[in-house]
């Protein structure tokens, strides 16, 4: 990926290797500052941003660290390790937009590192980069970086267990590094599992079987280091699991059949998808370098003959084809998908192509420069237009305002592509791919000023923000949730909210602990007509719009697009009750 130079009379070795290491220092610097300079650009998203910071602001409140709560209720759903983590970022930093999103930035920018280190041994320096490159840029890896969700940090120890367990198969490695490799990849896999459950030894056991029966090498079974990574796994795992257990005695049944067994085999999770719905999500997720990928397949089992293996020896290029197909038919069995669920492919498929652009031909290079070419010129086309199309013209005068970001986004891959062409016809090959992966960085750097722009579409920070710097709501006045959860109003009030009429995700928890919520409306309009304090009330325009059609006594505290706070009793300027 970085040129060496041939030392010759007048150049030492030393100077070449100094020279080496400060091109890719320079190079991972300014990945860094793309990776994490726009952490806190913008507010967290609900649902799932909201839900994933809010839980961690309530373990740190509440000092339970045992049951992840969300908006005060239990919330099995996923294991706690990211909860803990973005725990202590706010413990060390600070209830941060860029704090609640450093664990997934920080896991993946490692899973990086690691990808570098692993092709850098497994096939060499140059492919090392490469994959390390493809990765970094792929849209659907460095998105899932940077906003706070579950994805990355499960492809994050996925990541490690994979590249831990190619290293300690490889032919020639020492007993005593190939064991400390594969505990590394037991550990790792019980992070992934911490992270977000049982899938985290689901998907490394099918790649397993599936390299298994394809070449025929059942022997890597038994290198596996079964007994004392078992022992290490279920240290780190069990722990959590019997206290979560003894505090909730529904958590076993919840946590296993119903989140695992019940999420893969039926349907009822509101996330459908045709057996094909993964193809489209991966040609989207791997660009720039879909091209390549698919030049890469169409070539006759090139990724293999660019990293092949000695015979009857472990091949990482046909494990890595085996843990993308099987996890892509795994995913694509089940009755509920999400287009992040495929993200843990990505690195493997980043060490193929690593390996196979590692002679850097020009014509492997040439068709995804001319896909960022076209993709950023037709996209210049759209933004142009699309303040035309209502549904974006529904996102208000701030979207239109805020239209030049994203064509300076568009414009800016367009111009990574001509850049990379040009320094192509240079023969600058090397600069050539430098130039795509920052097409990836500058096009999702500008596009991320749009979505601060129009992120009360998303997000209740705005609101929550006006309400806190004009009128703060009392510690003990209670607040509403009227037939809506956005999960980023608990997070900006830094406090839990009652809801109205809702249950979805959070049903099990009312079911536990049914005080915690008003099961319907009239109840509610029960209990906020004969309130003697004051109360405030968190709904959508058209429940406010019923609610004034009935005459319920309540005052406009704030609105913004999507939500409108009322209170009980008007409250005057100072912040006095009338």
């Amino acid at each position: 990926m970085i040129s060496v130079p041939i030392p010759d009379g007048k150049t030492s070795f030393a100077s070449v290797r100094r020279m080496y290491l400060f091109k890719a220092s320079l190079v991972i610097l300014l990945v860094a500052i793309c990776w994490f300079g726009t952490l806190d650009m913008r507010a967290l998203f609900s649902p799932d941003e909201g839900r994933y910071a809010e839980i961690p602001r309530a373990m740190l409140a509440s000092g339970d660290w045992i049951t992840p709560r969300l908006n005060d209720l239990k919330y099995f759903e996923k294991p706690p390790l990211q909860y803990w983590l973005t725990a202590i970022a706010f413990s060390l930093f600070g209830q941060e937009e860029w704090a609640a999103r450093l664990a997934p930035a920080a896991l993946g920018f490692v899973a990086l590192l690691m990808v570098l280190y692993t092709g850098d041994k497994l096939i060499g320096p140059r492919a090392g980069a490469l994959a390390a490159l493809v990765l970094a840029s792929s849209w659907a890896f460095y998105l899932s970086s940077q906003f706070l969700t579950l994805d990355m940090t499960l492809t994050a120890f996925l990541t490690f267990a994979l590249c831990a367990f190619m290293l300690a198969q490889r032919p020639g490695c020492a007993e005593r590094r190939k064991s400390g490799w594969m505990m590394f990849a037991w550990a790792s896999l019980a992070m992934a599992f911490l992270s977000k459950g049982l899938i985290a030894l689901v998907l490394p056991g099918l790649a397993l079987v599936t390299y298994s029966l394809w070449t025929r090498d059942f022997a890597v079974w038994q290198r596996l280091r079964t007994v004392t990574g078992s022992g290490i796994f279920i240290a780190l795992v069990a722990p959590w699991l019997v206290a979560v257990q003894l505090e909730n005695p529904e958590f076993f049944h919840f946590f296993f059949i119903r989140e695992h067994i019940d999420r893969f085999a039926l349907s009822g999770h509101s996330r459908p998808g045709a057996w094909w719905y993964y193809i489209p999500v991966i040609l989207l997720g791997t660009l720039p370098w879909t091209p390549s990928l698919i030049q890469a397949v169409f070539e006759n089992k090139s990724p293999l003959r660019s990293w092949p293996a000695p015979a009857k020896t472990f091949s990482p290029a046909k494990f890595c084809l085996a843990w993308t197909l099987s996890t892509v038919v795994f995913f694509s069995l089940s009755q509920s998908k999400l287009p992040a669920y495929i993200v843990p492919v990505l690195p493997a498929i980043a060490l193929l192509l690593g390996s196979w652009l590692r002679d850097l031909l020009p014509g492997k290079i040439v068709v995804p420069a001319w896909t960022s070419l076209l993709a950023g010129s037709l996209l210049v086309v759209v933004f142009l237009n699309i303040g035309r199309w209502q549904k974006f013209a529904s996102l208000g005068e701030e979207a239109i305002l805020a239209l030049p970001w994203l064509i300076a986004a568009a414009a800016s891959l367009a111009c990574a592509g001509a850049a990379a062409l040009a320094l192509l016809n240079a023969r600058r090959r090397r600069s050539a791919l430098l130039a795509i992966a920052a097409g990836t960085f500058g096009f999702w750097q500008l596009a991320f000023a749009f979505f601060e722009s129009v992120e009360d579409h998303f997000s209740a920070e705005r609101i929550v923000e006006s309400i806190n710097e004009s009128t703060p709501v009392g510690a003990d006045a209670p607040i509403f949730s009227l037939q809506y959860l956005d999960n980023s109003v608990p997070y900006y009030f830094g406090r839990a909210v009652t809801l109205v009429d809702i249950r979805g995700e959070l049903g099990p928890g009312i079911d536990a602990e049914p005080h915690k919520a008003i099961a319907s409306m009239a109840a509610f309009k029960a209990r906020w007509i004969n309130s003697t304090t004051n109360a405030f009330a968190v709904m959508k325009h058209g429940t406010y719009a019923s609610l004034q059609a009935e005459a319920l006594p309540m005052h406009e505290f704030a609105r913004d697009k999507r939500l409108i706070v009322v209170s009980r009793h008007r409250i005057a300027a100072a912040g006095i009750f009338q």
